[in-house]
């Protein structure tokens, strides 16, 4: 092997970096085996590195190698200074500079100028190879002892850290993100940021980012309940013990211009991950993201609509109409980004909004476009004035030119909806929308209601899953949160769970105008494609299995690790079966997810994984599998939905939050024959792994138990109870303000 021919490793690294891939191959040739892994993957590496070579530069590299690679010193200094000389030169093109740069890199690896020059070329058009540079500035095993960016330029060092911090977690990366932001907030106490961003206190910007920041991906349970602990405990450090808390827009978008174009996005994370942590005090967590956001940019919660002003006028009196008068139609507005077509909003509030009594509600779509401008869903329009009604939809955008570099700058829209006078802004995408959830924190209408936001990432492009995201805003101006008693634990328990008043569609009655989703018996609804003609061999799975397969298609960001105990089970319990579950989007949380299951002691030779599929490849795969499993503790929705159309089996463990009770919750409104639904609802681990492994082995339970699922599913389908059950409770709702 190469290790006997060679004296070192970095012997080996030279010949692959001076040497062509002729030279090496001749070099070694006769001390090492041809499949050598350790070769091969330098010659990959070698190959990678001049494919990102442009033409001029690749010449320039290879003419170069053997004077680098002389011991020369006065060659090498003078190739290094013509090298210099290229990158700065005015007739470079951006492409051949960064090129040069790289190679700069490849002879001076612990350049910290190169380093950071590479990674300022490199942030916007390849910010993956960007981090990797900026990551080995601070570094002073690369860069040398006294001579990382921390110490030698600590303005700089503050500003990447927080750049780097900031991509880790949109990657996913939770680990690397929590260092860097950690990293910015102590570098930023050196005096080096003016008194309005922090100064001596630290950078609020990385403050807020800490204090706002929950693991998306926990690699185990301890990673998880840390993860809490350390936002906590910055979240006390900013509404506790820190002079400095509102927000500088004007000079933190200077001083770290990534941040510019909505420095509220990129200072203050998504509350969306606290919808998959349900050991913890879920209602206290969103109201101290509410207290965060609010104390860092007060505007975003002073807004009150004028007409809310003037419905009391001072002497007890309301100024709309009185309860006992005959009643106006309700001024209906239903806020949402996530109103274009297919997307599971759409499909779960769709069919109730198109039929609720226009006698009774004048209706207002109000779509807020975030990122790509897709198309409001076709059902939104059924009612317009086009169609002859006199629905209106209102289409809302952020202004480049009035509302960059001012994280409060939704009070704008709020302002605008403010002057149509609503009675009730009904708001679909509180958690996942952090534009809407800006907006509903000023006040535009008396009434303002939450409910059940579910999907937040597409399995393919435009089409979106219900991934049980429902939990509490903690908005203070939103009064009311719509649920489904189905689907919740008693209220005197479930109230516990929201910042808002519970409001319950009452046990026996669906939530939702559901319709089917496959059409034809074979052709998907949503894709338009069939559901016919695919094998287990289609999805890179072995052909000729027999045995059982446990399918979760569940995005891996949802999968905590709660469920890596019931999975591992299942397969240690079925030695023959499979599992076949959704790969992670990054190799790193993929990595992280493997060595979950390894941890769990799954056999991970029987665990296979499946890219993001189109809706009808989705439905044929859920088709051909022998049980799918309800992930744990935030279960399914639309999917659960759409595995029981096709006629399969799910089974489940109800958890304490919404999210994970909306399987059991159709198999009650379902009706499923007492026996049957006892054979899938789970009330421990033990019993989802028993329940789950007896159907994957015993074709005859199986069969009985898809009958009944096939049998009672139209139960579900085009429920007039639910449109009923929402007129009422926003009739309720509007009474109660007119009252109060």
């Amino acid at each position: 092997m190469v290790r006997h021919y060679c004296a070192s490793l970095c012997h080996v690294v030279l010949l692959l970096l001076f040497l062509t891939s002729a030279e090496i191959c001749s070099a070694v040739s006769a001390a090492v085996d041809e499949d050598d892994d350790f070769v091969h993957q330098m010659l990959t590496m070698r190959r990678a590195f001049i494919d990102r070579l442009p033409p001029n530069v690749l010449a320039y590299f290879k003419s170069s190698e053997h004077a680098f690679a002389s011991g020369n010193e006065v060659v090498i200094i003078n190739s290094l200074n013509d090298l210099e000389a290229r990158i700065g030169s005015p007739g470079t093109s951006p492409q051949d500079r960064i090129g040069y740069l790289r190679v700069l890199a490849l002879y001076q690896p612990g350049h910290l100028h190169t380093l950071l020059r590479l990674g300022d070329s490199l942030t916007a058009i390849n910010p993956s190879e960007a981090m990797h540079y900026y990551e080995k500035s601070f570094d002073s095993a690369i860069v040398g002892e006294g001579k990382t960016v921390v110490e030698q330029y600590p303005h700089i060092a503050f500003v990447v850290a927080n750049l780097v911090g900031r991509y880790f977690m949109n990657e996913q990366n939770n680990q690397k993100g929590i260092k860097y932001a950690k990293m910015a907030f102590e570098i930023s106490k050196q005096g080096i940021i003016p008194p309005t961003m922090g100064g001596n206190e630290g950078d609020t910007c990385s403050l807020l980012t800490l204090a706002t920041s929950m693991d998306t991906f926990p690699a185990s349970l301890e990673a998880a309940d840390a993860s809490i602990r350390t936002m906590n405990y910055y979240a006390d450090i900013y509404l506790n013990h820190r002079e400095t808390t509102v927000f500088d827009d004007q000079l933190t978008t200077q001083t770290l211009p990534v941040s510019m174009s909505d420095p509220y996005i990129h200072c203050a994370l998504t509350l969306f991950p606290l919808s998959f942590y349900y050991r913890e005090d879920v209602a206290a967590i969103a109201s101290q993201h509410y207290n965060i956001v609010t104390r860092a940019w007060p505007k975003l919660k002073e807004y009150v609509a004028p007409h809310i002003l003037e419905m009391n006028r001072g002497d007890g009196s309301c100024h709309e109409d009185s309860p006992d008068d005959e009643p106006k139609r309700i001024n209906l507005a239903v806020v949402s980004g996530a109103l274009s077509s297919g997307h599971s909003v759409s499909e779960d509030f769709g069919g109730v909004l198109s039929r609720l009594s226009r006698e009774l509600f004048k209706v207002t779509y109000v779509f807020v476009h975030e990122g790509v401008d897709l198309p409001i869903d076709p059902i939104f329009e059924v009612q317009t004035k086009e169609n002859g009604g006199d629905d209106e939809i209102i289409h809302l955008y952020m202004n480049d030119e009035i509302d960059t570099g001012n994280g409060a700058w939704p009070v704008r829209l709020a302002e605008e909806m403010g002057k149509l006078r609503f009675d009730i802004a009904l708001f679909l995408d509180l958690t996942m929308s952090r534009v809407t959830r800006r907006m509903a924190m000023s006040r535009f209408a008396p009434v303002q209601l939450n409910t059940h936001d579910e999907a937040v990432q597409c399995c393919l492009c435009r089409f979106r899953y219900c991934l049980g995201h429902p939990i509490t805003s903690g908005i203070r101006t939103v009064q009311y949160y719509v649920s489904w008693a189905e689907a919740e634990l008693p209220v005197h328990q479930a109230q516990a769970h929201y910042s808002e008043k519970l409001l319950l569609i009452p046990q026996g009655k669906m939530h939702q105008y559901y319709q089917r989703r496959i059409i034809d018996e074979s052709v998907s609804r949503l894709s338009g494609g069939s559901i016919e003609g695919y094998t287990l061999e289609s999805f890179g799975l072995p052909s000729s299995y027999t045995g059982a397969v446990y399918l979760n298609m569940q995005k891996p960001f949802k999968i905590h690790p709660e469920f890596d105990e019931l999975l591992c089970g299942i397969l240690n319990l079925d030695t023959t079966g499979i599992a076949v579950l959704h790969k992670a989007d990054t190799m790193d949380t993929h990595q992280i997810f493997l060595d979950r299951l390894e941890s769990a002691k799954c056999p991970l030779s029987r665990v296979y994984f499946v890219e993001a599929q189109p809706h009808h490849s989705l439905i044929a795969l859920y088709k051909l599998c022998t049980i799918v499993l309800d992930s744990y503790p935030a279960g399914g929705c639309t999917t659960s939905g759409e595995v029981l159309e096709v006629g399969k089996a799910i089974v489940t463990l109800p958890a304490r939050l919404l999210g994970g009770r909306w399987t059991v919750a159709y198999y009650n409104i379902m009706e499923l024959d007492h026996g049957i639904q006892r054979k899938l609802v789970a009330s421990s681990t033990a019993e989802y792994i028993e329940y789950a492994v007896q159907l994957g082995t015993n074709s005859t339970l199986l069969r009985e138990v898809e009958t009944e699922i096939a049998l009672k599913f139209p139960n579900l389908l085009s429920r007039e109870d639910a449109v009923d059950e929402w007129q009422k409770l926003l009739l309720q709702t509007h009474r109660d303000a007119l009252l109060t």
